[in-house]
């Protein structure tokens, strides 16, 4: 009892349990350890075969039923076989079941008995494992990297299909069973032999390599290695994934090659030397090809060599100079066309007939050329690789062409516009050194950073005393206020302002221009110009046009002095018979005063008509300085129509006016503005004198028109000749017999010193219409 009980807990401690089943009353004992297994107390299960058999998994009860009538049947003679049961709370247990048949003496089976070893752990860990090995695999086979297992020495006995994909194999026959280090010589070779050491003592070795794959393309790998050890830590196997890093080997050749040439080009290197060394950089990511870059001249049809430092100089020298053409071989062609020419056999090819001994007196048998095209598309030269032997070429060779004929590219244009730059320095140095102008550069505040002057003598101050301080500091008051919101304007502006000014006094006074400009963003660039000459130019043309202005009034006068002695003599003839009248008046018996005093009033009303006549003659004839101020164009007219009165009657001309009450005021000298209508009206009523008397029509007119003010006078005269149209306001051109032809010169110089304009044009039925449009001073 005493040995059953120990063995029970034994069996307990070691997850056994224990039954035995009696064949032929279909009994079974089962161990309460087995039952607590299981879930169950020792009195809940009944001690019967059919229960026995429902806590068996329903997916193994025939394997089970199966086993155990083909053991009590004698095959086999020993009985262990692993099946699921199902535990009390609904979980799954796994036992091994290992039994024995007792028969009697017939041999017939009677018991059956024997033990169920709980394996759940181990099963679970198996599954767990079967899983884990079933995830690396499928790892394995879906990464986008080359997936190697190599034994202990570093041979490979494993690589994943992503890795044949990438070396370009169908199987992996020739790497089975070869060293990882096979294909590497030299450097990399010794690189790769201590990654592998480093793998083998637990730690990660790293190495980056260049390859060939099955189609002979050169790859580049960047590869880490680490152990795979077994329970006890010790390294077994190691793992050796390779990442496909030739794109990003490619493109930071390409941004170093690209840092190099700008470093070149910024130190004075030839272009032959900047392109040669962008030639090199890409021949070593391809140790077959031979490669060339020809440029184009500026004439757009011959070629010149660049760069070819691994082809005969034979061959490059005989290229140099040639001319490009829809068959000049493939660079020529190229050029010409301006796409890809792809030559995979230069002795066969049409392209290359007229240098197919050429190039086969130096072993090249394929060609591939690509245009350097600039980025507005221009054709810069072109890039070629060589080969000695016949062969087309593969996509990532035509990526890596395509990739230098753009480096070549930016070679070549940051060359000439280093080049171009240094050029227009030279010239803007030149041009600096021939202008005349001062260049100041300030901040928008008004700081003085910089200046170019060519005689500092002539300066307001002297450089040291002006740079870096403001010019509120340096200039007058009255000129830097001006400066300073010309340079407010311009920093929020892209159009130049322009400021006039004066500096000095009396014979030292000089006038300047400075056209104000924003620059580099946050600055201001003030080109300063000395318009001395100029202004008195201005000032003594002005003086002369003024003076030439009063003499023409004065002509003008002259013609009219039999219509203005006409009208002075009417109102002294009324006045002597006036007096003449109030002095018999006054003789009367008794003097009849209503009657003198109505003379009287007649006199005065006479001296004043006589007196404005008088008035308007001496304005007219007045030489003063123009004063601008605000005026009303109907009231101008009118006083032309008074002044011109006697002349218009005496002429026969029929005068209408429509003067508009609505139209602003200008700011203008009445007395200019009065000669400019002035001549218009004579010039109208000297164009209808040969008319017939009923076409003798003058019209007077005034408008508004788009911020303008207009004068219009039309007449049905003689209008002005089609071709004379644009010229009729010239100097000298007249159509009268004693015309000087200065009038409507000095009428539009007028009108243009009051910002305004005047043209003419002639009417459908006869004569001509002037305009005169004046700026209104009402805004």
């Amino acid at each position: 009892m005493l040995s059953e009980d120990r063995y029970r807990r034994a069996a307990a401690a070691g997850g056994v349990g224990i039954w035995d089943w009696n064949l032929l009353t279909g009994e079974v004992y089962i161990d309460p350890v087995f039952k607590e297994m299981l879930g169950y107390a020792d009195g809940e299960l009944p001690s019967h075969q059919d229960v026995w058999d429902r806590l068996v998994h329903p997916d193994d009860r025939a394997a089970v039923t199966d086993w155990v009538a083909a053991h009590i049947a004698g095959r086999p003679l020993s009985y262990e076989f692993e099946h699921r049961m199902l535990h009390r709370d609904g979980s799954i247990r796994w036992f091994v079941c290992r039994a024995s048949v007792s028969r009697n003496a017939e041999g017939v089976a009677v018991h059956m008995a024997g033990t169920d070893t709980d394996v759940t752990a181990r099963k679970r860990g198996e599954e767990a494992l079967r899983q884990a090995e079933e995830i690396n695999r499928r790892i394995a086979e879906s990464t986008g990297d080359c997936v190697k297992i190599l034994d202990i020495d570093g041979r490979i006995i494993y690589i994943n299909p992503e890795g044949l994909r990438q070396l370009e194999l169908d199987d992996a026959s020739s790497l089975m069973n070869q060293p990882l280090v096979a294909p590497l010589t030299g450097e990399s070779r010794e690189v790769a032999a201590r990654a592998l050491d480093v793998a083998r003592r637990g730690g990660t070795g790293r190495f980056q390599f260049m390859i060939r794959t099955g189609s002979g393309a050169t790859r580049s790998f960047d590869i880490a290695i680490t152990p795979i050890t077994d329970a006890h830590g010790g390294v077994v196997q190691l793992l050796a994934i390779s990442r496909d890093v030739t794109e990003r080997v490619r493109k930071e050749a390409f941004r170093v090659t690209q840092h190099v040439v700008f470093e070149m080009i910024n130190r004075g290197a030839s272009l032959t030397d900047v392109l040669d060394h962008v030639v090199r950089v890409i021949e070593q990511q391809s140790p077959d090809m031979r490669c060339s870059v020809l440029l184009l001249d500026d004439d757009g049809l011959h070629a010149r060599h660049g760069a070819a430092p691994n082809l005969p100089a034979p061959y490059v020298r005989a290229l140099d100079g040639f001319t490009i053409g829809p068959h000049e071989g493939s660079c020529g062609t190229a050029m010409f066309t301006g796409t890809r020419v792809i030559v995979s056999d230069i002795q066969s090819d049409p392209l290359w007939a007229e240098y197919r001994e050429l190039a086969q007196a130096h072993d090249l048998k394929a060609c591939w050329s690509t245009p350097i095209l600039s980025l507005q598309q221009k054709v810069l030269g072109s890039y070629a690789v060589y080969y000695d032997t016949a062969r087309s070429p593969r996509p990532d060779e035509l990526q890596l062409i395509d990739s230098a004929a753009d480096v070549a590219r930016v070679a070549i244009e940051q060359h000439r516009a280093h080049q171009a730059l240094r050029h227009s320095e030279a010239r803007n140095s030149a041009i600096l050194r021939a202008m005349p102008d001062w260049m100041f550069l300030t901040t928008v505040e008004g700081v003085f950073l910089d200046y170019h002057v060519k005689d500092v003598d002539n300066l307001h101050a002297p450089p040291t005393a002006f740079l870096g301080k403001n010019m509120s500091e340096i200039l007058p008051s009255p000129i830097s206020d001006v400066l300073a919101g010309a340079f407010a304007r311009a920093a929020f502006s892209d159009e130049p302002e322009k400021v006039e000014y004066a500096m000095g006094h009396d014979e030292a006074e000089r006038f300047f221009e400075a056209c104000i400009v924003r620059c580099d963003g946050d600055k201001i660039l003030s080109i300063v110009r000395d318009i001395t000459d100029r202004k008195r130019a201005e000032l003594e043309a002005g003086a002369q046009r003024r003076q030439l202005a009063h003499l023409s009034r004065v002509a003008v006068l002259g013609e009219l002095t039999g219509a203005m002695a006409h009208e002075l003599s009417q109102p002294l003839t009324a006045a002597l018979s006036n007096a003449q009248a109030a002095l018999r008046f006054l003789d009367h018996n008794p003097p009849d005063l209503g009657e003198v005093r109505a003379a009287l009033d007649d006199i005065v009303r006479n001296n004043r008509r006589a007196g404005a006549v008088i008035d308007h003659l001496r304005a007219l004839l007045r030489k003063e300085l123009p004063v601008h101020q605000p005026l009303n164009m109907n009231d101008v007219v009118r006083e032309v129509i008074d002044l011109a009165h006697g002349e218009i009657l005496s002429r026969r001309i029929r005068v209408t006016s429509s003067l508009n009450a609505s139209i602003p005021p200008i700011l203008g000298d009445r007395i200019q503005l009065q000669q400019v209508v002035l001549n218009l009206v004579l010039n109208a009523c000297d164009a209808m004198s040969d008319a017939e008397p009923a076409r003798r029509e003058l019209a007077l007119a005034t408008g508004r028109q788009d911020g303008f003010v207009q004068v219009v006078v039309w007449d049905r005269g003689i209008g002005i000749p089609s071709d004379q149209l644009t010229r009729v306001f010239d100097p000298f051109v007249t159509f009268r017999d004693q015309g000087l032809g200065l009038g409507l010169a000095i009428s539009r110089s007028i009108v243009e010193a009051h910002h305004g304009s005047i043209r003419a044009e002639n009417n459908d039925d006869g004569g001509a219409t002037f305009r005169c449009f004046l700026p209104a001073a009402e805004n």
